[in-house]
């Protein structure tokens, strides 16, 4: 088990990567998944990457906006009465402008009163659905990388896959910022003109902290890099790669690097 870098000659390295405002953050779960066939991993597929979820709707997002606030009551009195008043009359009208036109101007007043208020309400719902659906698909990306990993893994233990030592040239460099309580893992992107597929971050207990394809983590000069959260007792993290390779099979190299202990 070797030990996990912390104030080095690269430590510059984790900020450049995670913080500079030049770059894009290195991921802790990348969105491009490899699809594993009969023939290896396939990627750059695109039903390998998690879709953003367009199918969620609300029943009646008028009510939600307007059945509460300043404007509750009367925009519910005027709801039931178009209720209690469907179809058209004899002209083709239909009936609620008619039997509820008293209740329509007083909402009408009502909303132009208290514009501010639900136009603020409707920029604070909307980010608020931003929020549930970004964590929505944080826990998909989570949950298909674990997927994926428990099948690497697998594949590991019934011998289908080669887990092995990095050799020197590949081993990973991996940094950590206590005060931040993060660290990066850095990959070396190609082995013997073969790129690198994807990686892994494993804890002790063989939890995924981190994972992404080549695409995901391609970091220009820093190499492929995969950021990881240090959770609370973490005493030592386990970065594996998947490179690619003149046939089918499928390697994987492995480190593990203890954690350096909190000051």
């Amino acid at each position: 088990v070797g030990a996990l870098m912390h104030t080095s000659a690269c430590s510059h390295c984790l900020m450049e990567a995670a913080g500079s405002p030049k770059r894009r953050r290195p991921p802790i779960f990348g969105s491009s998944i490899p699809k594993i066939t009969t023939r290896g991993l396939v990627t750059n597929s695109s039903d390998t990457t998690i879709p953003d979820d367009i199918t969620d709707r609300e029943d009646c997002p008028l009510c939600k906006k307007f059945g509460s606030g300043p404007c509750g009551e009367v925009f519910k009195r005027w709801l039931a009465c178009t209720d209690k008043h469907p179809g058209k009359d004899a002209s083709g009208e239909p009936l609620h402008l008619s039997k509820c036109s008293d209740l329509a101007e007083k909402l009408a007043e009502c909303l132009d009163a208290n514009s501010e208020y639900y136009t603020k309400n409707d920029d604070d719902n909307k980010d608020q659905n931003q929020d549930e659906k970004a964590t929505e698909k944080d826990k998909e990306l989570k949950d298909a990388w674990r997927e994926f990993v428990d099948e690497m893994e697998d594949g590991v233990t019934s011998g289908k896959y080669s887990l092995l030592p990095y050799p020197e040239k590949l081993n990973p460099k991996m940094e950590v910022q206590l005060a931040s309580r993060t660290g990066a893992s850095f990959f070396v992107p190609e082995k013997d003109g073969h790129p690198i597929i994807a990686a892994y971050i494993l804890d002790e207990s063989g939890g995924v902290i981190a994972a992404g394809s080549r695409e995901d983590m391609d970091m220009g000069g820093l190499g492929c890099v995969l950021q990881f959260k240090i959770l609370d007792g973490m005493k030592s993290a386990t970065s594996r790669a998947i490179y690619d390779t003149a046939n089918d099979d499928v390697l994987i190299f492995s480190r593990t690097m203890s954690m350096p202990l909190d000051k």
